[in-house]
């Protein structure tokens, strides 16, 4: 039998390549697979296949490693491949900042909700195709498992337009479970556990327990938050004020679906975005000078170190968990995934993706049925699952009247001609990145 081969596309992620090199890594039933690392920065894949090749001799993980800036060259037979990726990423995500305020919009995060979800995703979609019908030809019976933003319309045009098996995976859940229980509750993260239902970056905690027992521990967290000093996600806690139900990942993501989210956030909040969206070509953040003295031998390969260099202090990745029980049938349970909705979410569109709890088996992912969310809650969710549509319709077709549809009704924009003039300076600040859109 031969060994299982991971293709790990865009490995030069600041956010996922050296986190999910990290736990492919350090699980023992993965040693001796085959692992191929792909990105099309040549500079950035020669530093991280350096950096895995230490790792893999330093930890004996007996890893085969191969790369390629071409991803042709190691899909086939592959069984799993992991995409992570951005073009531009910070040039054009302050522009997807900018230019919406310009013309009367909040200030947005501008990441997947608004108007600078929107042209992300236009951005995103044509290349997420791209891979997936190379695996389409080259690996069809690969899992494509999505770790780029915006998530749930990137899972969306690869089921309407692929025939892939795919599946979205985020940290938010993770999160929101940690700061639950860590901030409110005075727990460690693993001591309770949550039930989250929504869509990606604005999931609801429907349930929470505590570990081993079952308590309901939601009448704690309504009454203990009190107590957190009033700074702390006071978004998310007037929705759990309003609605009764906690959101999460954070302010900051769920503001970008709420037409009044604006005014918890602090005027500043999004200033690095620009910062680094204004930087030269040519400058190295400190964690890509970090990684170039670790490919070079010089750095510290510890789990202290590496986690300084890794989103939320290198918190457990789930992506491990499901390539796990995707290759060895082992049904592990996932506290969220973005998968379409087949019923798990009664009162939202069939087929929208939705981010559930869910069981990961060999070939299939078996969601949580999570029955009705309350009817503001799923009113507010509706709203976006049909913007979610025009926009990956149009990041598709790149037609312009879907486009300026799927503005008009965002609950982020103040009026139709707002709109029209956000879409057609958008469209030629970023006409580089949208052959579509001729």
């Amino acid at each position: 039998m031969r060994p299982k081969k991971i293709v790990l596309i865009g490995i030069g992620s600041h956010s996922f390549g050296l986190m999910t090199v990290r736990d492919l890594m350090q699980c023992p039933e993965l040693h001796g697979c085959h692992l191929a690392l792909v990105d099309i920065n040549e500079n950035k894949l020669d530093i991280m296949t350096r950096i895995v090749n230490r790792l893999n001799d330093t930890w004996g993980a007996d890893f085969k490693i191969s790369s390629s800036t071409d991803r042709c060259d190691v899909l086939p037979n592959a069984d799993i491949v992991v995409v992570s990726i951005e073009r531009r990423r910070y040039e054009m995500w302050k522009i997807d900042i900018e230019i919406p305020r310009k013309h009367g919009t909040q200030n947005l995060y501008g990441e997947n909700g608004g108007p600078g979800g929107m042209f992300h995703t236009f951005r995103q979609v044509p290349p997420m195709l791209e891979i997936a019908k190379d695996m389409e030809r080259l690996c069809p019976n690969a899992w494509l498992v999505n770790m780029s933003n915006p998530e749930s319309r990137l899972c969306l045009a690869l089921h309407k337009y692929s025939k892939v098996k795919n599946v979205g995976v985020c940290l938010g859940a993770y999160i929101t479970q940690n700061n639950l229980a860590n901030k409110v509750l005075g727990l460690n993260q693993n001591d309770i556990d949550i039930k989250v239902a929504g869509i990606n970056h604005c999931h609801w905690v429907m349930d929470i327990r505590r570990t081993g027992t079952g308590e309901d521990l939601y009448p704690q967290v309504r009454e203990k938050i009190k107590a957190v000093e009033p700074e702390w996600q006071p978004l998310s806690r007037e929705c759990l004020r309003l609605f009764g139900y906690y959101p999460g990942p954070a302010d900051n993501h769920i503001a970008e679906y709420l037409s009044w989210g604006w005014k918890f956030m602090p005027k500043d909040y999004n200033d690095w975005i620009i910062r680094a969206g204004s930087v030269s070509k040519d400058y190295k953040y400190p964690q890509d000078i970090k990684l170039e003295e670790i490919a070079n031998g010089n750095g510290a390969i510890d789990q202290e170190s590496l986690k300084a260099l890794m989103i939320e202090g290198g918190m457990r990745w789930q992506t491990l968990d499901i390539i796990l029980s995707l290759l060895d049938n082992g049904n592990r349970y996932i506290l969220s995934l973005n998968v379409p909705n087949d019923g798990y979410i009664s009162n939202l569109k069939q087929g929208a993706i939705v981010e559930i709890p869910a069981i990961v088996g060999a070939d299939r992912i078996y969601g949580l049925g999570m029955g009705e969310l309350p009817t503001a809650i799923a009113t507010t969710m509706d709203i976006q699952l049909q913007i979610m549509d025009l926009v990956v319709e149009s990041a598709v077709t790149g037609d312009r009247k879907t486009a300026l549809e799927a503005l008009i009704i965002d609950p982020t924009i103040p009026d139709p001609m707002t709109a029209e003039k956000i879409l057609d300076e958008m469209l030629i600040a970023q006409a580089e990145l949208l052959p579509q859109f001729k």
